[in-house]
């Protein structure tokens, strides 16, 4: 696999472009983000910047063609979600991408399992292969921390205009302030778009519906078991 595939991001591309970009690599990056409070030294849309960032990463390194965030308010209902990003894939689908990659940190239960059920249909009703996944599913999900060390280092990283560490407390017992460091959020940010790159070649080259199928069955007994 090249360092670099033919890619754009859909809001840029002519029609034209689409179909040649689709022609050569048709895998569309679906980026998604909750619109939330994630501490008082971050701003709400902090997992709307690293889902793009590792979306847009591994699609420079996989090809295809990005699309823009979907942001999503957590009061809107799970129904209203599912009834978008179906929808959403279902136009991918007739626009002739044979995978799509949704990519984002859901904030309920709820919501990841719509998004496997949706991710499932897709593939049933339009042949699309769909994983859903969230932006360090691959690498440690621990490090999806709510705004603690390693959200901080990857805003660092990537915006550090936008982080405050001043508006933590000094004895804040996350000890964010004192050791988030833009040097960890790139390192994330790096293992995290190679990991999701190699994954993305792996399912779509082998079409390995199996893996993908695996991957939301790991998900679906984490929730029973932690309703136990």
């Amino acid at each position: 696999m090249s360092a670099t595939q033919a890619w754009g991001r859909y809001v840029d591309i002519l029609p034209a472009q689409q179909q040649q970009l689709i022609a050569k690599q048709p895998i569309c990056w679906l980026p998604w983000a909750t619109l939330e409070s994630r501490g008082s030294h971050l701003p709400r849309g902090v997992a709307g910047y690293i889902a793009e960032a590792v979306a847009e990463g591994a699609a420079r390194r996989v090809g295809g063609i990005l699309y823009p965030l979907l942001w999503w308010d957590s009061n809107d209902n799970v129904e209203l979600f599912r009834q978008v990003v179906a929808t959403r894939l279902a136009a991918i689908a007739a626009q002739g991408f044979q995978a799509a990659i949704v990519i984002g940190l859901p904030a309920t239960t709820m919501i990841d399992l719509a998004l496997i059920n949706i991710a499932e249909a897709a593939w049933s009703h339009h042949q699309l292969l769909t994983l859903a996944i969230s932006p360090l599913e691959l690498v440690d999900e621990t490090m999806q921390d709510h705004g603690a060390l390693w959200e901080t280092s990857l805003l660092l990283a990537m915006h550090p205009e936008l982080v405050d560490l001043s508006q933590l407390a000094s004895d804040d017992g996350r000890n964010v302030r004192d050791v988030a460091s833009p040097s960890l959020g790139n390192h994330a940010l790096t293992l995290a778009i190679d990991r999701l790159a190699k994954a993305v070649q792996d399912v779509y080259t082998r079409r390995n519906v199996a893996a993908i199928i695996a991957l939301y069955q790991q998900r679906r007994a984490r929730y029973d078991r932690s309703a136990l």
